[in-house]
């Protein structure tokens, strides 16, 4: 007679069940670690590359890290200073180009915005400080290019031309350093492709426009030596429209309200101009570094991917980790806002006869006063004591 033991049916059912039930785990498991690193390296690929592109270009960068393997963040009185430059480039205009003599040479462009944005490493508070492009400064010598006077926004033109150890970004970083009496830590560059790109890709920004105001003089790109069929320069500007109020703009009109130099309501001068482009800033500032994008790995990814000259800096390896921590902890909400401009009672404009028929602005009392000043600017004040 067979015999079949009905108590081990059970026992083999369960088994097969718990196998299925691990390959099914696995299988999920596997799925979303793919997932996850597809993620991670569709966000990344384009800033690990950009990263690796600079190496290749560069590889004394590379040794930043064996000298400080800490990748702690360049510091004075415990602020990092950054200088933000935006430069005056056209889209149909090449960085460089072949010169005569087959050298590659390089084009030289004015800076439209020179920023200095001051981050308390203990408050995380962060200051701004705009100088106006046509502030006066001495210009120190190197090689063959002796010392000289102009106007600030020059300087990125000059150190790229004839060849300032570090470019345009290095000069203007030592320039602004000396007049201001502040250390400038990091760099950064941006041409008007990629401001705009860089405000595309975060969906916009909103600003809060202070005064309703037109300017009937805003360039058009591309027509700036056009001639006129009427003989007048009307057809190289056009007509452009700010109302009052928060107002939500792209990259493209975010450049008109930034740049915009002949407005009416008090917004037609460099002084007005440099609060707008503070309020840009922080605007982006705010929209970049929201929780919301830093966790989107596509706008991460658009972000550094396609700017290639469009963005320069002079971050070194070391310090990326900490940079970004920065970028994170910083308080961008409440910005403190400082303008280098006769409004300030630091500066004027001198008669300008004296400066080749430039319009320039000077130090009322030399340049002593303004550091004395910005020192005060960018000093918290002292804690009550309990």
């Amino acid at each position: 007679m067979r015999y079949v033991d009905l108590g081990i049916l059970p026992s083999i059912s369960i088994e097969k069940k718990k196998k299925r039930r691990r390959r099914i785990i696995l299988i999920t498991s596997g799925l979303l670690a793919a997932a996850v690193i597809g993620i991670v390296g569709y966000a990344f690929y384009w800033p690990l590359s950009a990263l690796i592109g600079q190496l290749i270009k560069n590889p004394r960068i590379a040794l930043s890290f064996f000298r400080d393997p800490s990748g702690e963040l360049k510091s004075t009185d415990g602020r990092t200073n950054f200088l933000v430059l935006g430069i005056d480039k056209r889209d149909n205009v090449s960085y460089t180009y072949l010169g005569p003599s087959g050298k590659q040479e390089h084009n030289g462009f004015l800076s439209d915005t020179v920023i200095v944005a001051s981050v308390n490493l203990d408050t995380k508070k962060t200051s701004l400080i705009s100088v106006p492009r046509d502030t006066w400064v001495s210009i120190p010598s190197w090689n063959n290019f002796p010392a000289s006077e102009g106007k600030i926004n020059s300087a990125y033109s000059l150190g790229d031309t004839y060849s300032f150890p570090g470019g345009g970004l290095k000069l203007t970083e030592k320039m602004v350093s000396k007049h201001l009496g502040v250390p400038i830590h990091y760099g950064i560059r941006v041409d008007f492709a990629g401001f705009k790109k860089a405000i595309d890709t975060l969906g916009g920004i909103d600003v809060k426009v202070e005064k309703s105001f037109d300017d009937y003089r805003y360039p058009v790109s591309g027509k700036e030596a056009v001639k006129c069929s009427d003989g007048s320069f009307n057809c190289r500007f056009e007509h452009i429209h700010f109302d009052a109020g928060l107002t939500h703009m792209d990259g493209v009109t975010a450049l008109k309200y930034a740049r915009s130099r002949s407005g009416t309501n008090g917004e037609g001068s460099d002084f007005a101009r440099a609060h707008r482009q503070q309020k840009v800033i922080q605007s982006f500032l705010k929209k970049a570094l929201s929780i919301n994008n830093l966790l989107d790995p596509i706008k991460v990814n658009k972000l550094f991917s396609g700017f290639g000259e469009t963005v320069e800096t002079d971050f070194d390896i070391a310090s990326i980790p900490a940079l970004v921590s920065l970028a994170k902890e910083a308080d961008f909400k409440e910005m403190k806002t400082f303008v280098l401009d006769p409004s300030s009672n630091l500066m004027y404009t001198p008669n300008a006869s004296l400066y080749g028929d430039a319009y320039v602005i000077i130090p009322k009392n030399g340049w002593g006063q303004v550091k004395v000043k910005i020192k005060e600017f960018l000093t918290p004040p002292a804690t009550p004591e309990k």
